[in-house]
């Protein structure tokens, strides 16, 4: 199974598109990167992340899901030119009718920082194969701060 995904991220400097692409080649392993441009002011740069993730057989709730993900984040060509952090994250999801709910906690580090964030969203299926996915990540380090973001999701 293939998503692709399209989208945008509102930030601080506008709206920035996102790209992603996901693949679940068994029922419990999933794959995924994110690819985007970065624009602020006259520094332009490239974000993209890559994740693995497993989605287990026990539920923390019975009509849920769970998801298990580790990623990497690096920022390219900018200011920040090769700044790269990691993640763990636990995703919770439930389903009802044509509209799916999401809840996850991720932990971002490096070796010298650490930040938690919280990523809620909804996913509705517009078509067949094609889905919308709004929601926010919620950052509370340094200080409480959000990006909400908007996607289209298609399976391919």
């Amino acid at each position: 199974k293939v998503m692709f995904h399209l989208g945008g991220v509102q930030s601080v400097s506008g709206i920035q598109p996102i790209t992603g692409l996901q693949l679940q080649p068994t029922s419990n392993l999933l794959l995924g990167g994110i690819l985007s441009p970065q624009k602020d002011d006259n520094d332009l740069a490239i974000y993209y992340q890559i994740l693995i993730g497993y989605i287990p057989n026990w539920k923390f709730i019975k009509t849920s899901s769970n998801m298990i993900q580790i990623g990497m984040h690096r920022y390219r060509f900018g200011e920040m030119d090769g700044s790269r952090w990691f993640s763990f994250s636990v995703m919770e999801s439930t389903r009802l009718g044509s509209l799916s709910l999401n809840l996850c906690w991720n932990r971002l580090f490096t070796q010298k920082w650490e930040r938690n964030t919280v990523l809620i969203s909804t996913k509705i299926k517009l078509l067949k194969e094609i889905y919308l996915q709004s929601g926010a990540v919620a950052f509370f380090t340094p200080d409480f701060d959000y990006l909400p973001f908007l996607l289209i999701s298609i399976n391919l």
